[in-house]
């Protein structure tokens, strides 16, 4: 069976009108933000990373990884957007913001919600919310069904 991830890739691919990436990241780079972010990135989001750095497709804006400078870098660095996150309204540590909805909603690598791999799923956050009022609703169970979903919204 086709990994989602791999799925995503494929679609990804066959679409490049759709895409704008910042290229590859090195795992020098890679492990310097799961560093600086006190966490270990899921295999699948370490593929993207290293396949894209971070990318845009269509309309969506997946974050990743593409300066050392990650406190004077921007959207869509995941390192940067995460600790500013976490400066501005004390998000927690165990969250790692992926995108971005436009709607007040962020998207998140959530390291409490693990998978059958033990990798984190994907879940909501509400910037400026107390933990406590927050559900976090789980989303996808991995990176890769999340990449997929995002992939074909933007095909429809």
């Amino acid at each position: 069976m086709v990994s989602s991830y791999k799925q995503a890739k494929v679609l990804i691919d066959e679409n490049e009108d759709l895409v704008d990436d910042f290229g590859g990241a090195s795992n020098k780079l890679v492990e310097m933000g799961e560093i600086k972010l006190g966490v270990q990135f899921p295999s699948d989001y370490k593929q993207f990373l290293l396949e894209y750095g971070a990318l845009t497709f269509g309309a969506a804006e997946i974050y990743g990884i593409f300066t050392e400078d990650f406190e004077n870098s921007g959207v869509p660095d995941v390192v940067w957007a995460t600790l500013d996150e976490r400066k501005l309204v004390k998000m927690p540590l165990h969250l790692v913001m992926i995108y971005n909805t436009g709607m007040g909603e962020v998207f998140c690598l959530n390291y409490r919600e693990l998978n059958a791999d033990q990798e984190p799923k994907i879940t909501s956050y509400f910037p400026g919310f107390v933990e406590d009022n927050q559900k976090n609703e789980v989303l996808y169970n991995d990176f890769g069904d999340f990449l997929l979903d995002v992939v074909e919204g933007e095909l429809e």
